[in-house]
């Protein structure tokens, strides 16, 4: 389904980029251009990726713009220390408030598994499943918009070829042919303009953001492990101190 609808989309941007075509160049903003390389490469991203995937990548995407790892350290931080208080003294109506505090659900998870006593090996399996799932989205995320940014300069050239193709076409009409050559090159610049400021740009934040939250749950998973073991706090603040 995903596949027949990208190439709607394709075809789509095609044909409505090529009823704007014109031989006057009128500066930097060409319909034609903006039509072939805004339409064509999310087509192309909609062909090569299911829906599911998409979906995902958007809120990887969004997950970046909002959330704040540092912050989200610190909070983590304060939370597991405090939980890990109430735990070796055996209070566990503290450690469930503790828990209702966070808006982690994987803390929330494994919080439970730990004042569940349930088996060590078993809030590392948990932890890796539910880590990993998490981490999805930011993946997603990344490889869309590289490839969204793969996609633009190509489609850049293939405009400007079809641009060149025209100007040949009316090679008689001398007048037309610097015009000509200009929008021919401005699919190119767009698709370079568009791959190196946007697409390409919030693939690495994206990605940069996901090693980010990695590390947030590698320390989650560490500290929860290390009470799940029922080892002393302090090791829980060195821990958080590395």
């Amino acid at each position: 389904m995903h596949v027949l609808v990208g190439l709607m989309i394709v075809g789509g941007s095609f044909l409505l980029a090529l009823d704007h075509v014109t031989a006057d160049f009128n500066g930097f903003l060409n319909l034609y251009s903006m039509i072939l390389l805004v339409g064509v490469p999310i087509g192309l991203a909609v062909i090569s990726f299911r829906f599911s995937i998409l979906w995902s990548a958007l809120k990887g995407l969004k997950r970046s713009l909002t959330d704040s790892p540092n912050k989200e350290r610190e909070k983590l931080t304060r939370l597991l220390i405090e939980f890990g208080r109430a735990v070796r003294q055996e209070r566990s109506a503290d450690g469930l408030r503790i828990l209702d505090q966070s808006d982690d659900v994987i803390f929330k998870k494994l919080g439970q598994h730990v004042l569940q006593r349930t088996e060590v090996l078993e809030v590392e399996t948990d932890a890796l499943f539910l880590g990993r799932r998490d981490l999805i989205e930011y993946q997603q995320g990344s490889k869309v918009f590289a490839s969204l940014g793969d996609f633009a300069p190509a489609m850049g050239m293939v405009g400007t070829v079809i641009g060149l193709i025209q100007l040949l076409a009316n090679m008689r009409d001398f007048d037309k042919l610097g015009p000509g050559m200009a929008i021919a090159l401005l699919t190119t610049f767009y698709g370079l303009l568009l791959a190196h400021i946007i697409y390409l740009p919030l693939a690495r934040m994206i990605a940069e953001h996901g090693a980010l939250r990695a590390e947030n749950l590698n320390l989650l998973t560490e500290g929860m492990m290390k009470l799940a073991r029922r080892r002393p706090v302090h090791e829980l603040q060195q821990l958080t101190e590395e």
